[in-house]
């Protein structure tokens, strides 16, 4: 992100680092919590509407796994932020900062790299942990290849292990599409990619083999990636008066009420990362406002993509002890302290230089 006046970007350099922050709590969160046995999904991938139902029907008949379906219901779109804020922060870098010189070649390459020494880190951890907590480890050898260079996305018939690490091919998607398709191109060429991807997804139907390919790789992308490019072209914070505590606090009112229902139709559903970007950015907004909340999520941010990394691990370790089974909220408890112990020992392993 460019050194220049960072209050008239729609969000600044400690903005971004709130939401990286809010975005990987609610992943880390959800990613356990609806693991855990009864627990609603909700439609991440593909759209089914018996998920809604039982949703509302544990709503009107409250029980335990109630907070925990709430939870499903509205957090599993944390990916969606760090989307958009690579798109956001690609754009300022590499069309307005310090990177306007750097190569295509150079620029594919390097982002390749990064992310392939991240997971490679990722993937060691997570299968030492299993088998000396587990005792046992089970994958296919050409899905764990082809993912490891992250091209395992593009295979129809893998199977992501541990499931987050999809993110990794995705985003690595995104960056060759962004360098080659997006970088210094006219808004309208922006615009009709979020179009075609919308009108793929539509014509791939609500559910099936074709929705899920596609919401695997590039295509669930788009639409938030290119909300962050455009964003940081042409919004700053001067935007819907977003600066302003009692304009923000209504904006986020409204963008969650929409969020909400566009979770109930879905033809809507397909625009939900508008909304959940809508209401992130306004969050965001709200928590710097605040001292302590803006100090807390600044640090989880800065811990972020070893969060990111490490969570999965520690998820597979605390779903496998049959002693914790029934024992929702200890095990989730249980969970956290790991994730943020593990975490903060493997920093400076897992930490990369930051662009």
């Amino acid at each position: 992100m460019p050194k220049g006046n960072q209050t008239e970007l729609l969000l600044s350099r400690a903005e971004c680092n709130l939401m990286r922050g809010f975005a990987i709590l609610i992943i880390i969160v959800n990613n356990f919590t609806h693991c855990l046995g009864g627990v609603i999904l909700d439609n991440e991938y593909m759209f089914g509407w018996n998920r809604i139902e039982k949703f509302l029907n544990n709503l009107s008949h409250p029980d335990g796994l109630l907070p925990f379906n709430i939870l499903s219901f509205y957090c599993p779109y944390g990916v969606l932020l760090f989307i958009f804020l690579s798109g956001y922060g690609l754009t300022l870098k590499y069309e307005k900062g310090n990177g306007q010189g750097v190569s295509n070649k150079d620029f594919i390459v390097n982002h390749y790299n990064k992310l392939f020494v991240m997971q490679l880190k990722g993937l060691a951890l997570f299968y030492i942990f299993t088998f000396l907590c587990l005792g046992s480890i089970s994958d296919n050898g050409v899905h764990l290849i082809l993912q490891t260079f992250l091209v395992g996305n593009l295979n129809p018939y893998q199977s992501i292990t541990p499931g987050p690490y999809w993110f990794f091919g995705m985003i690595m998607e995104m960056y060759v599409i962004f360098r080659l398709f997006i970088y210094q191109r006219k808004d309208t060429l922006v615009v009709a990619l979020i179009v075609l991807s919308l009108i793929a997804m539509a014509f791939a139907g609500p559910a099936g083999d074709a929705t899920l390919y596609l919401r695997m790789n590039f295509c669930i992308a788009i639409l938030p990636f290119c909300m962050g490019v455009l964003a940081a072209r042409h919004l700053n914070s001067q935007f819907l008066s977003v600066h302003k505590g009692v304009v923000c606090l209504g904006w986020f009112v409204l963008s969650f009420i929409l969020l909400t229902l566009c979770k109930f139709n879905f033809f809507a559903w397909l625009l939900l990362p508008v909304f959940v970007i809508g209401t992130a950015v306004t969050i965001v907004k709200l928590i710097s406002r605040v001292r302590l909340l803006d100090g807390a999520f600044g640090w989880l941010g800065g811990l972020s993509g070893v969060l990111f990394v490490v969570h999965v691990t520690v998820r597979q370790v605390v779903l496998g002890n049959e002693k914790l089974d029934g024992y929702n909220y200890s095990a989730v408890a249980y969970y956290l302290v790991i994730t943020f112990g593990l975490c903060i020992m493997l920093r400076s392993v897992f930490s990369s230089k930051k662009e």
